[in-house]
């Protein structure tokens, strides 16, 4: 299997999972407030539907080669100013709590389920190597992107889980994402730290 369709079936099935746990819940657990201060779990509901994602590979590739290559490199330059990084997560914060206001949780798992990995499935003459444009970054390569977005569905899992309980992600999806976290530190700094060999913080490394 290509590595685009591999990560592609990984993504829906990720999705798939979103779905099931939301038709799962209480209409008091789908407020429930989560580990993530001020986010509720309809909140994450949010946060994470794929529509961005789906719209962006929708969009013309790039001839010109992509600025940001992997997910690493994405969350190095989300997460370098603390204070700009902090305001930017307070400002999508509030922007998710107004878009939770105008979408139940049928639509949610409607497209969680169904809509979007339909339209995922659809997108053809896509590979890693793909260039597709990003409002924050330019481009990036559909790798990195694929990457971030497979790292997004499985973190904000476990803080859904953490909030309501529920099956963990499969170990692919949890591979993946410590592959991409463990890439985001100076590699000195980290095998030294994770060897016992150094008290020099290097963690966490997102936000």
């Amino acid at each position: 299997m290509a590595d685009f369709e591999r990560d592609r079936d990984l993504l829906i099935r990720l999705w798939r999972a979103w779905a099931k746990r939301a038709g799962e819940l209480s209409d008091a657990q789908w407020m429930t407030e989560t580990r993530l201060p001020g986010w509720t779990v309809r909140d994450l509901y949010v946060h994470v539907t794929p529509d961005v994602l789906i719209a962006m590979l929708a969009a013309p590739a790039s001839d010109d080669d992509a600025k940001v290559t992997s997910a690493a490199e994405m969350l190095r330059i989300f997460n370098a100013e603390t204070v700009a990084a902090e305001s930017l997560h307070a400002q999508l914060a509030e922007m998710v709590r107004q878009a939770a206001t105008d979408i139940d949780r049928e639509t949610l798992v409607a497209r969680f389920d169904g809509e979007l990995p339909e339209a995922f499935e659809r997108l053809t003459g896509l590979s890693r190597e793909t260039v597709i444009p990003h409002p924050m970054l330019g481009s990036v390569s559909l790798g990195a992107f694929l990457d971030m977005a497979i790292l997004e569905a499985t973190v904000h899992l476990l803080d859904v889980i953490d909030a309501v309980g529920g099956p963990e992600p499969e170990q692919a999806a949890l591979e993946r994402v410590r592959d991409v976290l463990a890439a985001v530190p100076d590699p000195l700094a980290f095998v030294e730290a994770a060897s016992g060999r150094s008290s020099r913080t290097v963690l966490p490394v997102m936000r």
